[in-house]
């Protein structure tokens, strides 16, 4: 067994993951997860350190330093997880599971604490229907979780074109007469919701995220897909730049797969909160619209 693929295969025997995230791929996706970032990792490098640069940004805003939430912390990859310990007070990092050796990683750090949690708060919900195999409404309801903290910095991260992805998958497989409207506008909902949700909370909002997949042939472009299933972002103090997420021929033999991300070290709240319960239509018509992939 390679050297690099141990921490993977301890963490497929001991992540204590609810059987449901399990059966939907969950621990699948994040070994996965490692293992591309092991091939890729010089790719990868730049943005990794954007990442992990812009949060510190977001750090820097904030007025107080006392509790820092984290979603998305993953594998810890695109997280700087000991600045941000050395600047805060508390520091909560949130996703669905949380593999061995972020738990150990983590654990060096005694105001680090780990919570596992749903932040969609339909991943269960979309199991039980798909293992029915019943087509009914898919669940769409506002985000509360955690809205009584007092967060002064939270930061979404690499997450938000993702939350629809693995409920997607599992849906589809399990209910074939789910029609694309449906999977899209309750995708749309996710995405949604989730920045509703990070503009909750009183302190400073950072969010990086995927906007587009793009598609390379020797440098030329010759495909592009929205990653946010036609919800447009704020114009305003955002930030730009390319993940080289699979070079040729780590996904394709003939073509370079890269990700244009946008960042945000103060997400504009009132102007999101403005555009989604106002003229959100608008706007979602001037975004792509075509189905990811």
């Amino acid at each position: 067994m390679p050297v690099h693929s141990i921490p993977s295969w301890i963490d497929s025997l001991t992540n204590p993951a609810p059987y449901h995230l399990r059966r939907m791929g969950y621990v699948r996706e994040m070994k996965a997860l490692r293992a591309r970032r092991n091939r890729c990792s010089a790719a990868w490098r730049p943005h990794l350190e954007c990442t992990r640069a812009l949060i510190l940004e977001a750090a820097a805003r904030c007025e107080q330093r006392r509790n820092a939430l984290i979603v998305g912390s993953g594998l810890l990859f695109d997280v700087p997880l000991a600045e941000l310990s050395g600047r805060f007070d508390r520091v909560v990092l949130v996703d669905v599971v949380h593999s061995w050796s972020v738990r150990r990683q983590a654990g060096r750090f005694s105001n680090v604490r780990l919570l596992p949690l749903d932040v969609t708060g339909v991943v269960e919900q979309c199991y039980a229907l798909a293992r029915r195999r019943v087509r009914a409404p898919l669940p769409q309801r506002p985000v509360d979780c955690l809205l009584g903290e007092a967060f002064d910095l939270v930061a979404s991260v690499n997450v938000l074109s993702q939350l629809p992805v693995l409920p997607n998958g599992y849906l589809s497989r399990r209910i074939r007469s789910l029609t694309d409207v449906q999977i899209a506008d309750f995708s749309r909902s996710l995405v949604k919701n989730h920045l509703d949700w990070i503009c909750s909370f009183p302190g400073v909002a950072c969010l990086v995220a995927d906007l587009e997949r793009l598609h390379y042939d020797h440098g030329r472009l010759v495909g592009r897909e929205g990653s946010l299933w036609g919800v447009a972002l704020p114009e305003g103090g955002r930030r730009e730049w390319d993940w080289d997420l699979a070079p040729r021929p780590e996904m394709d033999f003939r073509l370079d797969v890269r990700h244009r991300v946008v960042g945000y070290p103060s997400f504009p709240k009132e102007a999101w909160l403005e555009a989604d319960r106002g003229n959100g239509a608008a706007m979602q018509a001037r975004a792509a619209t075509r189905r990811p992939r």
